[in-house]
Formats: C-alpha cells, structure tokens, sequence
C-alpha cells in the first residue's frame, strides 16, 4: 500500500516528512544529508538533476536551470525554455517532487505513494489544482492541498493538544518563505484547529530581499568601479547564492563583505578580471529592504481587520519560513503587537504539519485526533448586471468552512423573450469583472425557455465545495424546475494534448 507523508513544495527550499510509530513527525533527510531540498533543477533531458547540484550549477550553465517555479503555478501562458523545449510550471515542479519523494524512500525504507503537499494560504484554486497536477504527475496520490500556516499551527500546537492541557488559543502564524508571504489567524483547542482569516502576496518573499542585495551590490560596483555586471548572467547567478548566503549571515552579525571577480573594462590580456569587495551592513541592508518589510506589516492589519480582531485578541504569534529569521522581522512583529513572536522550527515545520494531516486521514492511532478546519481562500462569485453595468455578485465569501454550499435566489433576464443566460463564475474579491485578467474560472448556460418578458423568470444560483476546493456550480430556472450544472474542473496551465506529452516525458526522465 505504501506510506503517506506530508511535503512542503517551496519556493527556494522542499522537504517530506512522516510520522513514525510514536506519533511523531520527523522530516527525512535527502541524499546529501540534508532535510531540505533546494528546489531548483538543471535540465539535461531525459536527465534532470535536482537540488544542490543544480543550484551550483547556476553559476557554469544558468540557461539550463530553473528555480523559483512556485511564482508561477497555474499561470496559462508561462513557460520555461530550455533549448527547443518549452515546460510548464508543473512539470518542472514534478520534477522536484519525484527527487525529493525519491530521497526520502530511500532514507525511510520503504515506498512513498500518498502525500498532502502544502500551499500559500492565499494561493488561487487554480494554483492550487496546478500543485495537485504536479503531485499527480510526480506519480503521487495527492491526498489533499493544505494551507502552509495551517500546517505550521498543526505542528505547533498537537504536542499541546496531546498533553490535554491546552484551552483554546488564538494564533497568528507569519509565514515569509523564499518566494511567498502567508498570515493565517487560527484557533487552537483541545479538537479542532480552525482559521478564522487568511492573507498574503504569492510574490513576496526572501527571494526579494535577496534581490535588493543583488541590486545594492550592482550599483556600487558601477559607481566605485564604473563596471556594469547586470548582463553577466554567470556573475548574477553567483552574486544570487552570495547574496542569500550574505541575508542569512546578516542575521547573526553587523556586515558581511561580498566579493566578486569581475570583468576589467578595457583589460589587456592577462588582466581579463578584478577582484571587487562590497561591504553590506545590516542597517544598510534593513534601509534598502524597509518597503519589502512594511508591506508584511500591512498585510497583517488587513488580516486582522479582516477577520474583526485587536491584536489584544491574540495569543500566540509564529513565525516560520526560513526568511523570518531575519532580525527586522522579529522587531517589526513585537513593535506592532507588543508580543515577543515565536520562531517556531522554521525551515521543517510545515513539511511535519503536513506528515500530522496525512496521518489524521489516515486514522493514524498515535496522533491526537484534531479536527482540522479548511476554509475557501478567495470568494466565488457570478456576474450580473446592476444598474446597467456588469458588476460581481459574490456568493460564497472567503473563508467559508469546507464543504459548504451556498444559494443565491433573485437572479433573473435583462432582455425581453430570453432563451437562456450565460453564468459566468469568478474567484476573488473585486466587483469589477474588468480587475480579473484571467477572466472567469467557469461559464456555462441555463436554458429558459418558454420565452417570457424581461424580469419574469426566478433564477437561482448555487455552488458547492468540497475540502480540495473541487467547485460545483448549479443554476436554476425555479418556475420550470430546469437545472444545468458546472463542476469547475480546474486546470494548471497545461492543455490536455501538453499535459498527454509532459506525463510521457516524465515516465522517461532520469531525476537524481
């Protein structure tokens, strides 16, 4: 039958987890030790090479690697090329799952055919199912999508819930991972673990502070040197692993030099290059990356607005993602909340929250029985006319409990002896139907026949949605009875004659 774990699919950084036979979440180390994986990948087809290896390999062959492919799940028209090969997001991210699920097969002993991957709390259902679609590619039954900070708060609080001394608490988990930003509030009891509000930015993360070192380094070498390195693609992608090597020193001290060999404009031979040292201090570093750090501190106002609550009302604060290790970011958090955070296991916690919901579906004996609440992230609308103007009726609010199910009854035609309406379903928060740029997530139609006048017919709407955030639609025409359904069967980016082929190049590829 195989074993189930838990995976956290990062943005810069993967790792798999399990639950041992005493109930206790443990992350699996890959071939090279370690219990991350960088989730970076060096094409060579049908050989592909994952992790630390390819992550080198940025700086000798940067056109042949690719990372940070979460950014980009479930975008349509985005793909890598390599060579005369285009990719789409979830192969890539495919090729990752199948290392690290290979690594950690070989480290546990036995053979791994069931997995919960985790996602960005403010991930999109379409993100979500393109996430879905790489495990199931990967070879995996996926055996649900959870929320990162929801998995976080999981492994935080069953050591509490298995002592049974815990009343009920309300925690914030601040989630800043490599590529992606998530604030979750959550309720904790003796039972149940429950969120009550989500928010983020799917494009903030470390990688941007690592960026910002990047351009930092650009310019001073321009203006001490009047040497130009940003074309330099293997010189980029070195400063790229100083630069995040230099973030994660600056936590621990004042200013870290980075030093780089670069070009010598007008150089004669035998001086083709000149050695070059920057140094970066942490206030410099904190000045410059000031706006990146202030838009995390906006997003949990609006979390906590959201979700109607005082930062009186909270208890416990977490931090986690290997970014928030950051001392800025812990300064930030006690200066707006007067609470002193927690760095709760950082780097492995999401990946053993994971593991503990792949064992509670699982009916694991060992591990406290806890109901774990998933919730919609983004509202599921139709659009109708108000007013003569196309506007956004949403049905189905974020944040709702799953499964839940919702109708709207007062729809009705706008012109005389309509024969049918076109339901055109939306996910998100705008009213305006112009703001989504991808357009609707489903259209379908409702037959309302016999012809009537403008304003006659009583029309219904309803969705459905269960624990993946599979999404049925139901419209209605309640004086005939006459129904027409949509189950909204969400895809990545890839059409059906890509996804044919992607799935016949992963039964070929080599992945070490």
């Amino acid at each position: 039958m195989g074993r189930s774990v838990g995976i956290d699919l990062g943005t810069t950084y993967s790792a798999v987890a399990v639950v041992d036979d005493f109930g206790k979440p443990i992350v699996l180390k890959n071939a090279d030790g370690q219990t991350t994986t960088p989730s970076v990948v060096f094409f060579d087809p049908p050989n592909f090479v994952v992790g630390e290896t390819a992550l080198q390999s940025t700086i000798s062959d940067p056109d042949r690697v690719v990372q940070f492919i979460k950014r980009f799940m479930g975008q349509a028209n985005f793909r890598v090329h390599i060579g005369e090969r285009a990719y789409s997001p979830e192969f890539v991210s495919a090729l990752i799952l199948r290392k690290i699920v290979q690594d950690a097969q070989n480290e546990l002993g036995d053979e791994i055919t069931r997995a919960v991957i985790t996602v960005p709390a403010y991930f999109t259902e379409t993100q979500r199912h393109a996430t879905f679609e790489a495990g199931q590619l990967a070879g995996l039954q996926v055996m649900r999508i959870i929320n990162e900070p929801t998995a976080a708060a999981l492994a935080y609080g069953i050591n509490r819930i298995a002592s049974g001394h815990i009343k009920e608490r309300k925690c914030l988990v601040y989630d800043l991972g490599g590529g992606t930003f998530d604030v979750t509030i959550l309720s904790v009891g003796s039972d149940q673990l429950n969120v009550l509000s989500i928010g983020g930015d799917h494009r903030l993360g470390g990688k941007d502070w690592d960026d910002r070192i990047i351009s930092y380094v650009e310019e001073q070498i321009k203006l001490e040197h009047n040497i130009d390195i940003g074309e330099d693609n293997e010189i980029i992608a070195e400063l790229r692993l100083k630069a995040t090597a230099a973030k994660r020193q600056l936590s621990g001290r004042q200013s870290v030099p980075i030093s780089l060999k670069v070009p010598n404009r007008g150089g004669g031979p035998g001086n083709q290059s000149v050695p070059v040292k920057v140094e970066i201090t942490r206030d410099a570093f904190n000045r410059f990356t000031a706006d990146l750090l202030g838009r995390t501190e906006m997003l949990l106002r609006a979390v906590l607005d959201k979700g109607g609550m005082l930062w009186s009302d909270i208890d416990d604060v977490l931090m986690v993602g290997g970014s928030s290790r950051m001392p800025m970011v812990a300064e930030m958090i006690e200066r707006v909340s007067g609470k002193k955070p927690t760095l709760h296991d950082p780097d492995e916690c999401v990946a053993k929250g994971a593991a503990l919901q792949a064992a509670l579906l699982d009916k694991d004996e060992h591990v406290p029985q806890v109901a774990v609440g998933h919730v919609l992230a983004h509202s599921l609308g139709v659009a109708v006319m108000a007013n003569g103007k196309p506007t956004i009726d949403h049905i189905i609010p974020s944040l709702s409990t799953l499964p839940c199910t919702q109708v709207r009854h007062g729809y009705t035609t706008t012109v005389d002896n309509q024969t049918f309406v076109q339901i055109r379903v939306y996910e998100g928060e705008s009213n305006d139907p112009e703001s989504y740029g991808k357009g609707p997530i489903g259209i379908f139609e409702l037959d309302t026949t016999p012809a009537r006048p403008k304003g006659r017919p009583n029309l219904s709407v309803a969705f459905r949605c269960d624990e993946n955030g599979r999404i049925m639609a139901v419209a209605k025409d309640r004086d005939t009875g006459r129904e027409s359904r949509l189950t909204i069967t969400l895809q990545g980016s890839r059409t059906t004659t890509e996804a044919n082929e992607e799935a016949q190049s992963m039964a070929d590829a080599i992945v070490s």
